[in-house]
């Protein structure tokens, strides 16, 4: 299968590249570098040879290079909620105007099936838990909002030649997530804090909860999206981990000192019900978050 990846030299991206190019798939990676890392990719590219093409693309203002795909995995946007509050114009156009590009290229290069990254953030702050597909939507930030926009505009691409289908992904963390540039999660800032011996510094008073989704288990299932059978139950699936954990809970694994700090305006709770993914598709994660932790301790520590 010939896989577009937007976004490919990003952190979830440039895993899913690697789970891709490990199925046999050929994969085009479009992507601007404006926060991806070219040579991720140039050490995934070695080892899958020539299953790899890179291409410098900017989704809202390049070229698109001319190609007969199969898929297309839609990863590429900005990614900050903060900096959404500040520059909305911004992520309209990153998100929104973007993604109608990036779909139009790809029905008229032929593909069968589009898989866009959506966020979590679309339920805002749910009283209900577990979240499932079915909770009240209420983005709370531009970032959110102009996501939610953008599953509502892939579901009118949607037909009978094209199958579409956006992933709602929790609290994502993993190998080579960094704490700059776009969204910074707690796990790597933690990580960060303490391999240098800093406070672990919690916003607020650390009981908010956060479902946590490993990297490899969110490649699985886009994978899985990628390679069911015709058509997709479902046009929206939660991509988590089905648990959750206190920030508080984080910190107290790494040890050492904690730090309180102000709170910021984000949602108490956060938990997904996954179960549509796993009846649907039979995927399931395998990676819990304070195990991971764990490991990276002792790779730290020894």
């Amino acid at each position: 299968m010939r896989v577009v990846v937007t976004g490919g030299a990003g952190f979830i991206g440039h895993h899913l590249v690697s789970h891709l190019l490990e199925a046999h798939h050929e994969v085009h990676v479009l992507d601007n570098f404006s926060t991806g890392c070219l040579d991720r990719l140039l050490v995934q590219g070695e080892k899958g040879k020539s299953n790899l093409t890179i291409h410098d693309c900017d989704i809202v203002h390049s070229k698109f290079p001319t190609l007969e795909i199969d898929a297309m995995v839609h990863l590429a946007a900005p990614i900050s909620v903060s900096e959404s509050l500040k520059d909305p114009e911004k992520y309209r156009n990153g998100i929104l105007e973007g993604s109608r590009r990036c779909f139009d290229w790809a029905k008229s290069s032929g593909a069968k099936r589009i898989v866009a990254a959506s966020t979590a953030a679309v339920y805002g702050n749910a009283n209900e838990m577990p979240i499932s597909e079915n909770t009240t939507l209420d983005p709370m930030s531009p970032y959110a909002h102009y996501k939610l926009e953008m599953e509502e505009l892939l579901s009118n691409y949607n037909s009978f030649k094209l199958d579409c289908v956006s992933l709602r992904f929790f609290n994502v963390f993993g190998e080579g997530q960094t704490t700059t540039g776009g969204y910074a999660s707690a796990v790597p800032i933690f990580l960060e804090q303490y391999s240098k011996s800093m406070p672990i510094t919690i916003t607020g008073d650390g009981q908010q909860t956060r479902d946590f989704v490993y990297v490899g288990d969110v490649c699985d299932a886009v994978v899985a999206v990628l390679s069911c059978g015709w058509p997709l139950l479902s046009p929206v699936y939660n991509i988590g981990s089905g648990k959750n954990y206190r920030i508080y809970d984080l910190a107290v694994c790494l040890g050492g000192e904690i730090q309180f700090i102000a709170r910021r305006d984000e949602p108490k709770q956060s938990l997904s019900d996954i179960s549509r993914i796993t009846n649907e598709l039979e995927w399931n994660p395998s990676c819990d978050v304070i195990q991971w932790l764990g490991r990276e301790l002792f790779n730290i520590n020894k």
